[in-house]
């Protein structure tokens, strides 16, 4: 019995060679990827999804609020028959909308 480990070295097949560059290359870009993600994913989780939002807001009299929405440029608070926006800083009525 002769040991397969014995054999004469045979010269590669040149598509494998091809084929094992890119296996290699896609082995190292599917790792580049997944680490691109997970800094992304980390840099997304910690940084504020919302603005801060303010300590006050005064409504007018008799108002009562249903509903309110924030984004970085105003402050839309709701009610049965008006839509209020506001600063994004809450201290001053930008507009008034009525509702019908």
């Amino acid at each position: 019995m002769s040991n397969p480990h014995d054999a004469p070295d045979v010269p590669e097949p040149p598509h494998l060679k091809n084929l094992r560059r890119l296996v290699t290359l896609l082995t190292a870009t599917m790792i580049a990827g997944m680490a691109a993600i997970f800094v992304l994913m980390a840099l997304r989780l910690n940084s504020p999804s919302t603005p801060p939002l303010p300590e006050r807001i005064s409504l007018p009299d008799g108002t009562n609020p249903t509903a309110f929405a924030q984004t970085p440029h105003y402050i839309a608070i709701t009610t049965p028959t008006q839509v209020l926006i506001y600063t994004p800083d809450g201290k001053a009525l930008k507009q008034t909308i009525t509702l019908e």
